[in-house]
């Protein structure tokens, strides 16, 4: 059984550069997770998500279930700091932005996060 986090990750900010740690690197880690298509990087053939995949297709029930649940499998997978409680897609437009909410355990502090991005 893998032992919980005792102590935050430090990352790299992608917009400034500056060093990042706890939510703001927790909340930086999903949109990676979820922009990054699986099989897209070269050295981590099976890293990333279907998430994107939801895109250009039709906002039905079973393409909306099918992206929550890719979400959900990525991030429980490749983020060790966060459990994922639940994801709501809150908008899926003809222009393909997909505004979600995913919430959530930061394992670390044991507090409920909720976290709201468009891609």
């Amino acid at each position: 059984m893998a032992s919980l986090p005792t102590e935050h990750l430090v990352d790299i900010d992608r917009e400034t550069g500056e060093l990042i740690s706890g939510w703001p690197r927790i909340k930086q880690s999903i949109y990676v997770i979820l922009t990054t298509r699986l099989r897209s990087r070269i050295m981590r053939l099976w890293w990333g998500s279907d998430f994107l995949n939801m895109q250009d297709k039709p906002g039905n029930e079973e393409v909306l279930f099918g992206g929550m649940m890719a979400a959900i499998a990525a991030i429980n997978t490749y983020e060790p700091e966060f459990k994922v409680t639940k994801v709501a897609i809150d908008a899926f437009d003809s222009t393909g932005d997909i505004t979600f909410t995913i919430e959530g355990y930061d394992l670390v502090d044991a507090q409920l996060k909720r976290t709201k991005q468009t891609i």
